[in-house]
């Protein structure tokens, strides 16, 4: 199967147009497009670190949680989405939906 590079999904480089942008590409990190660039040789395959998350805290906010750590849990999808990313990498324009069956 390969990978996304192989199979021409990705390109070496690219610029703020490929990402949702409320501010025709000034609210898009150069940090951003290196992250997505790099994605594929860092963080797939044996490092891939899955996460999940949860939405925006206070710095004293997440001090506080993570002082009195939660237990481990588990959980499954239910389904997924494919999004194109805005500002600071969160999920700005959906693009496709995808349902799971069990």
């Amino acid at each position: 199967m390969g990978n996304l590079s192989e199979r021409g999904h990705t390109v070496a480089t690219g610029t703020s147009a490929a990402f949702a942008s409320a501010q025709d590409g000034r609210d898009i990190q150069q940090s951003l497009i290196q992250y997505v660039a790099n994605f594929v040789g860092d963080s797939s395959g044996d490092t891939f670190n899955p996460h999940v998350t949860t939405g925006v805290a206070t710095i004293a906010s997440l001090d506080e949680m993570l002082a009195d750590p939660f237990d481990a849990f588990t959980f499954a999808p239910a389904g997924a989405a494919i999004y194109q990313l805005g500002a600071f990498g969160t999920a700005q324009k959906r693009l496709k939906v995808l349902t799971l069956s069990r």
